[in-house]
């Protein structure tokens, strides 16, 4: 588990709200990518570039449908581990998403 202090935590709340209004993953800084990676069980693509480009341009809905309540890609945030340590961080991140409007999560 990679843990954040708190301030680490809202740096990754921050680096994804700037990913989702941006809607560009060149703004998914080192701290996002981390916790993603080693806290919620994402695939690292090998670097934080390859994970920037894997969700670049037109593969970015791929990266927002992994936080849509009802995805079947939004299955990590079940995790037990997962589920109580960063509970309210995914959670943010969660809900960050999903009140935008429907096209932003396809």
């Amino acid at each position: 588990m990679y843990t954040l202090t708190e301030r680490q935590q809202q740096e990754v709340l921050e680096s994804f709200q700037q990913v989702v209004d941006k809607r560009d993953s060149r703004y998914i800084s080192e701290e996002l990518y981390n916790h993603l990676n080693l806290n919620c069980n994402f695939l690292s693509h090998f670097s934080l570039q390859g994970f920037r480009d894997a969700y670049s341009d037109d593969h970015l809905p791929e990266f927002l449908d992994h936080f849509a309540r009802h995805s079947e890609d939004s299955q990590w945030q079940e995790a037990p581990e997962i589920s109580r340590q960063f509970f309210d961080l995914n959670r943010a991140l969660v809900d960050y998403v999903n009140p935008k409007s429907p096209d932003m999560v396809q």
